[in-house]
């Protein structure tokens, strides 16, 4: 089956994201952590981001993959693969972030350790792996319903730069919350990619890292986990629902009004 190639894929994706995962709280919170709060924040931030690492762009990496299934297959084999390839993907990006993760101690200059994992909360990983095989299952619904206005391999390439442009943004966007949200919190429910970057944020970063000792001031991204599956599942059920009501129709009464035949052409 060609579309195996997503699963390597996506194992590759979080290892080349790990440099960029490691160095995010000091390009996007925090350039100069002082004191052990702020230590603890930053050690903490960096472990939650490398055991997520390739989670986003994976998610991305499905649905861009469920809408190449949709033209490659039958609606219902193009879903069925979905599902099934959505979870393995979900598979190699957990054993892959897991295996680049890890729990390691570092000493301060004080000669303290500023890692503890008791002390800690954790990532919600079953909410950001189930969002795998949804947003796979949102790809083959988008792609049947958006077929002709991505018939051409140009337009196919414009919209895929396109939302890798706006993921990366809300993505950074939802990464960088502590503590609390900083916009509408109904978003969460109606921007999956949002919810999930924000379900991370918030793991790593309600750990508040006051200077002189850290405080829990957030609430580890379960909300924003809950929203990324219910929301998500919502839009899934939405995307896929509607082109199977029209492949009923078109089984049930014929070409549908939308497939009329062209007009033949009058013989002179």
């Amino acid at each position: 089956m060609r579309v195996l190639w997503a699963i390597p894929v996506t194992a590759l994706l979080a290892v080349v994201l790990l440099p960029l995962n490691d160095g995010f709280y000091l390009t996007w919170i925090n350039f100069d952590p002082q004191g052990e709060g702020q230590q603890w924040e930053w050690r903490y931030n960096r472990e939650v981001m490398r055991n997520t690492s390739g989670y986003l762009y994976g998610h991305l990496l499905a649905l861009v993959t469920g809408a190449w299934l949709a033209h490659r297959h039958r609606y219902p084999v193009a879903l069925a693969i979905a599902a099934g390839i959505g979870t393995a993907m979900a598979a190699a990006a957990y054993l892959t972030a897991h295996a680049l993760g890890g729990e390691r101690l570092r000493v301060g200059g004080d000669g303290q350790v500023l890692w503890e994992p008791a002390v800690v909360g954790g990532v919600q990983h079953g909410p950001l792996l189930a969002a795998f095989p949804l947003h796979a299952l949102l790809g083959v619904g988008l792609g049947v319903l958006l077929a002709d206005r991505l018939g051409s391999r140009r337009a196919r390439t414009v919209a895929v730069v396109v939302l890798t442009i706006g993921w990366s943004v809300v993505s950074v966007a939802g990464l960088m919350q502590v503590g609390r949200i900083d916009f509408p919190g109904v978003l969460l429910w109606v921007i999956p990619p949002l919810a999930a970057a924000t379900a991370i944020g918030m793991a790593s970063l309600s750990l508040g890292g006051g200077e002189n000792s850290p405080a829990f001031v957030g609430d580890w991204g379960d909300t924003a986990s809950s929203a990324l599956v219910i929301g998500l599942a919502a839009w899934t059920a939405v995307a896929i629902g509607r082109p199977a009501s029209d492949v009923r129709t078109v089984r049930r009464y014929g070409r549908s009004r939308t497939h009329r035949r062209s007009p033949s052409r009058r013989v002179r």
